[in-house]
């Protein structure tokens, strides 16, 4: 939206002509706004052109982000003819200027004059009624912001007292605050989007971050598992042969001494447990059985006694 100024009135656009920016061609002029009350904004517009005492009359309609540009004498529209034209939703109020300003409390306030949209976006910020002179109030213009109106209905508008109490007056140099409020807005709008799409994109720089993470973690814990396996291999062989080294050493001292106790050579190493070969059970094969004959011969003692006899 090509809009140099930043805040405008409804009195300001009504009856304005309206051009489609892609034919140059005029299609109406502004006829009504649509306010929502509820969300205090202006979602859209509509024209009408042509006709004679009613009628002939050519109605067009438009949402607010159709607006090019606003100027001083037109505003250029986007016309796209492959769209339908929006409808009104029920949420859209009838035409509020005129409505009595009533306080919550029930007294009347004033009459509604105007309202001020933020033409970039077209929120409402400011309504502008006419005093009643209510509780000595001074005759003239005054702004109720949005935040100070309870409800809007068909034909009054309430406001709350604290705001009527206090009024605030309107005066030409608040048009300058206005349009400070209007360009808060914009840039407003401008950032919270610029911080979604930062907020959308460091969610993602976060995902991919942790996904990175996750397989360096993982890349360190396989890395770490087969090392902590490979040294407890090692540990385990070494600690085997540490101690084979240390029983045949034992082993050895021990027959040394053994032997020199009995004065013998100690030639042959003593084998552990371990390093003993066990040799096969060999199971005898069956032999035939061997007679023997006994021949039974005197004692010496005996034949002695015979001869002397």
């Amino acid at each position: 939206m090509a809009i140099e100024q930043q805040v405008i009135q409804y009195s300001q656009l009504i009856n304005r002509r309206i051009i489609d920016r892609g034919t140059a061609e005029e299609v109406g002029r502004l006829d009504e706004l649509w306010l929502n009350v509820n969300s205090h904004h202006v979602v859209g517009f509509s024209s009408k052109s042509g006709g004679v005492l009613g009628l002939g009359v050519k109605r067009h309609s438009f949402t607010w982000e159709q607006i090019y540009s606003i100027g001083a004498d037109s505003i250029l529209v986007n016309i796209n003819a492959e769209v339908e034209e929006p409808e009104k939703s029920p949420e859209i109020s009838h035409p509020i200027i005129g409505h009595e300003v009533l306080t919550d409390s029930g007294n009347t306030a004033g009459e509604l004059r105007d309202y001020i949209i933020a033409t970039q976006t077209g929120a409402v910020v400011g309504y502008l009624y006419k005093s009643s002179g209510w509780r000595g109030a001074v005759e003239g213009t005054y702004l109720l912001s949005p935040d100070d109106i309870s409800s809007i209905g068909s034909k009054r508008i309430l406001a709350i007292d604290a705001a009527i109490q206090d009024p605030q007056p309107y005066t030409d140099g608040m048009n300058q605050k206005l349009n400070k409020v209007g360009e808060l807005l914009r840039d407003d709008y401008t950032k919270t989007m610029a911080d979604l799409r930062g907020l959308m994109k460091g969610a993602q720089n976060i995902s991919e971050q942790a996904t990175s993470k996750v397989q360096e973690v993982a890349g360190q814990a396989r890395e770490g598992t087969v090392s902590f396996a490979e040294q407890a291999r090692e540990g385990t062989v070494s600690f085997a042969e540490q101690a084979r080294e240390k029983a045949s050493e034992v082993a050895n001292q021990t027959r040394d001494r053994v032997a020199e106790m009995r004065g013998e050579s100690t030639g042959t190493p003593i084998l552990v447990e371990s390093e003993v070969v066990p040799e096969p059970d060999v199971v005898p094969e069956s032999q035939g059985v061997i007679e023997y004959e006994v021949i039974s011969e005197a004692p010496p003692q005996a034949e002695k006694s015979e001869n002397q006899a």
